[in-house]
């Protein structure tokens, strides 16, 4: 991400912020997260590897949305350094 224009962090970093927020992609993911618990949750205890396939599923969700905290932050540090 170093390599991005200010500019470009600065877009992608408020639609970020824009996603992050958004009402339809917070029930998007939780409703996604809540299945995949659900699922594992069912999983019979000899399934191991269902379980680790859904658990890998769900820890996915969670690095892609830590994607979205990346362009924020990165964009945040961006301008801090441009300010000093």
């Amino acid at each position: 991400m170093n390599d991005l224009e200010t500019g470009e962090m600065a877009t992608l970093a408020n639609a970020a912020v824009d996603a992050l927020n958004s009402d339809v992609f917070n029930k998007a993911f939780a409703t996604m997260n809540s299945n995949i618990i659900d699922q594992i949750l069912c999983t019979p205890m000899e399934a191991a590897a269902e379980r680790e396939r859904l658990y890998a599923m769900y820890k996915a969700g969670q690095m892609f949305v830590q994607q979205f905290a990346g362009f924020i932050s990165s964009y945040e540090v961006a301008t801090q350094k441009t300010d000093e």
